[in-house]
């Protein structure tokens, strides 16, 4: 399944050891801090056709999943919630309340990524089955 991901490589030295090409490690350096649709397998790594003949391949270090535009996560008495990436911040959210008529009520806020995906396990998270001795 295709998702937007902005290529977010902090560090090349790792890439620079296993790349034996220099025209490769191009490709990576050229798609840094762009946004593309990448496939995500299933161990994370996300797959980019950075050319109609080269792709990327990038460890889950490597980049940021995106949402580019106002989307609904969900409903709060009635008001919606809406979140989108932060512009200004690859690992964060920014998350609004708006009404039915799609005015803001409450303004934006930023909250890290990491802090949504720890309070979803909290909240939604199946709990570890206890054994029995």
């Amino acid at each position: 399944m295709a998702k937007r991901v902005k290529v977010t490589i902090h560090d090349f030295a790792s890439l620079k050891e296993n790349l034996n090409n220099p025209e490769e490690l191009a490709l990576y350096e050229a798609a840094n801090g762009k946004i593309y649709d990448a496939t995500i397998e299933h161990d994370g790594y996300a797959v980019i056709d950075v050319t109609e003949d080269d792709y990327i391949e990038l460890a889950p270090g490597e980049y940021q999943l995106m949402i580019e535009e106002w989307t609904n996560a969900g409903q709060i008495g009635e008001l919606t919630l809406q979140t989108k990436s932060d512009p200004a911040d690859d690992t964060a959210l920014l998350y609004r309340s708006v009404d039915a008529s799609g005015q803001e009520v409450q303004p934006p806020q930023s909250l890290p990524k990491q802090v949504v995906e720890l309070v979803a396990k909290t909240w939604f998270g199946k709990a570890p089955k206890k054994v029995e001795e």
